[in-house]
């Protein structure tokens, strides 16, 4: 069926705005969030995404502060209105493309939480270098992906049971991605899905003034951990990929071609405590980088991994909202604990203070398991 976006010339495949290149169950075109203040007291986060091939959009928020994390998850059908960044009371809108974004969660009855911030940045996208490729056996597609990150500020207001907190000077990251993905769930009846990608997948935004950089290193399961690839390479070694990035206009980016990591770990090395990096460059250069977790969302919160909200699937009209008390380890347990059947989803996402010589910049860690 042809919708309103088929009048625009924006077509990349002989379909009309409803499908795509494909028709894979597991396609997705996601946004994600995250902001913190920089004491530490209070982090935001949100996704949405849309999945063509199921019709269904979902999008969630998570807010930590005060020794609790508040979440909201929302669920709607698609139909000819994937354009619409809108499901429940949440709403994404593009500003000004690459610069500024405003996000909503409107407040409800039985909702502790609602926000509306303007994030804001003067840096540019930091691009994966190619899309990420891989198959399974050779037949099963289960990775084909695009994505950009982008670290910048955020302002505006959040609302936790009944206080309004003024947001101004926040710092956070946000990320596009589409196409097709693992880590949203299982589709039943395509083939055995791997039980893993990886032993291990760190992720880092972070940002310094006019200097932004961002990394993804997944570690493998056995294999040639010494030696590293891009994120498609499916021979063992360590797949990575990232950049350093200054304003818009700039300079080309500056890939990045290592990311040593001298990181501890809690909670049965699934939190982290603190801990150094080290990226290495194309150029040769090297940037050491020390990390001290301030705050922390659990990303099941966010439907990563969640039994209850699986990302792909088809889910009109859900709204569900929680509260957990992350003072009590057994509730933080039960948080990490991945008892969704989703392949390694990102667990945990910490709002980090870095230390990079005698510069401090802010930025966000994501873990998976």
């Amino acid at each position: 069926m042809a919708t309103g976006l088929d009048d625009y010339a924006i077509h990349q495949i002989v379909e009309n705005m409803e499908l795509v290149e494909g028709r894979n169950p597991r396609w997705v075109d996601e946004l994600w969030f995250h902001i913190g203040t920089t004491d530490g007291s209070l982090s935001v986060a949100g996704h949405m995404g849309v999945y063509p091939p199921t019709a269904t959009m979902d999008a969630a928020a998570s807010i930590a502060h005060g020794g609790k994390q508040y979440d909201v998850r929302f669920g709607r059908r698609v139909d000819g209105d994937r354009d619409r960044r809108e499901v429940g009371g949440i709403s994404a809108e593009i500003v000004d493309p690459f610069r500024a974004w405003r996000f909503k969660l409107e407040p409800a009855e039985g909702q502790a939480i609602s926000f509306d911030l303007e994030f804001r940045s003067e840096l540019q996208p930091m691009e994966v270098a190619g899309p990420v490729q891989h198959r399974r056996d050779g037949r099963q597609l289960l990775w084909d992906l695009y994505q950009y990150s982008q670290t910048g500020t955020a302002s505006g207001t959040v609302t936790i049971e009944g206080e309004t907190i003024a947001v101004d000077g926040a710092v956070g990251a946000r990320e596009r991605s589409w196409g097709v993905r693992p880590v949203f769930g299982q589709i039943p009846h395509l083939g055995v899905p791997p039980s893993s990608i990886g032993s291990r997948s760190f992720w880092l935004a972070s940002t310094a003034g006019e200097i932004s950089g961002w990394v993804w290193r997944i570690e493998p399961e056995g294999g040639h951990p010494e030696a590293t690839g891009n994120l498609s390479d499916d021979s063992g070694r360590t797949r990575l990929d990232g950049c350093i990035v200054g304003p818009h206009g700039g300079d080309e980016p500056t890939r990045l071609s290592g990311a040593d990591l001298d990181l501890q770990y809690e909670m049965d090395g699934k939190r982290l405590r603190g801990g150094a990096v080290t990226l290495h460059d194309w150029d040769g250069g090297a940037h050491a980088l020390t990390l001290k977790p301030l705050s922390t969302i659990y990303a099941k919160g966010l439907g990563y991994g969640h039994p209850d909200f699986r990302h792909i699937e088809y889910k009109d009209g859900v709204a569900q909202a929680e509260t957990h008390d992350t003072t009590d380890g057994a509730t933080v347990a039960r948080l990490l604990d991945n008892d969704s059947g989703h392949i390694n989803p990102f667990a945990i996402e910490h709002f980090c203070e870095i230390t990079a010589g005698e510069l401090t910049a802010y930025g966000v860690v994501r873990l998976s398991i």
